[in-house]
């Protein structure tokens, strides 16, 4: 056990870096994925200027954040044993919840939120039609979410590039469903049951529909940079401090965690409910 704790602060005294006593500017938290494109970048275009690298190396880090989340979601599926796993040949000691909670039993957890929240939201006929797309959206987010939490791993979803691009993705996947499932109803429930009113319900819904993706890519960027905004400005506050360990505030690392899991569960959630409301449109139509 100490030799993880020492472990753990040899980590976050590399993560946050002290600031130069020259400048008397605080602390400075660095961003690995950011330092080590720029490395990669030095290493293949050494005649590239030092500013055009460190610019490359910013817009290219949501890129290597999300790949990153992604290699890690694979490597804990496997490690875990749950890409091996097969439900009907298990005991049922072994379907049991683990006695102790670790990463076995946090992934469960989840992936319990996961199947009854797309349950209760699609139907008991639809859901597991779209458990792997909508699933493995939620995995990503909350591994990029939670890799926030550690001080040097700057997460995808705190990039709007990242954001908007995963949102673009549901918006392209639910409409298809709808048009698939519904046809030409799927358009034409749009403009309403009121024939003299389609005009303004058509440009209301569209307007509606068209917005979806940019609010699904702002509510989890705002809140994922804005954690990241407050981290900031703790750290600047604490002017002339050079010690090789900083602590950080429990309530910081608890609130980001919370809002780290919500965000993913709501990104989730609003997915799903899109997917319903298409799948519904001739219904209701």
């Amino acid at each position: 056990m100490k030799r993880k704790i020492i472990a753990i602060l040899a980590f976050l005294s590399l993560a946050i870096m002290p600031a130069a006593h020259a400048d008397s500017s605080g602390v400075q938290v660095v961003n690995w994925y950011h330092e080590i494109l720029v490395k990669f970048f030095s290493i293949f275009n050494p005649e590239t200027s030092a500013n055009l690298i460190a610019l490359k190396a910013e817009q290219w880090s949501p890129v290597f954040a999300s790949a990153f989340a992604v290699l890690l979601l694979i490597v804990i599926a496997i490690v875990s044993g749950f890409s091996r796993m097969k439900p009907e040949q298990m005991s049922d000691e072994e379907i049991l919840p683990p006695k102790k909670f670790g990463l076995i039993a946090f992934f469960e957890l989840c992936w319990s939120v996961v199947s009854s929240t797309l349950e209760s939201t699609i139907g008991e006929k639809h859901w597991m039609r779209f458990v792997g797309v909508l699933g493995g959206t939620f995995f990503v987010l909350i591994i990029s979410n939670l890799s926030g939490v550690l001080p040097g791993f700057s997460p995808a979803t705190s990039s709007m590039s990242f954001t908007f691009a995963a949102a673009m993705a549901i918006f392209v996947y639910f409409n298809y469903y709808g048009l698939k499932e519904a046809g030409f109803h799927y358009i034409k429930h749009l403009a309403g049951p009121v024939l003299w009113m389609a005009p303004l319900m058509f440009l209301i819904e569209f307007i509606s529909l068209m917005s979806r993706p940019l609010s699904l890519s702002l509510r989890i960027f705002g809140n994922i940079s804005g954690d990241h905004f407050v981290f900031a400005i703790f750290s600047g506050l604490m002017k002339d401090l050079y010690i090789p360990f900083i602590p950080i505030p429990a309530i910081f690392l608890g609130f980001g965690t919370f809002v780290a899991c919500l965000q993913a569960f709501i990104f989730m959630t609003l997915s799903a409910v899109y997917i319903k409301l298409a799948l519904d449109s001739k219904a209701h139509h």
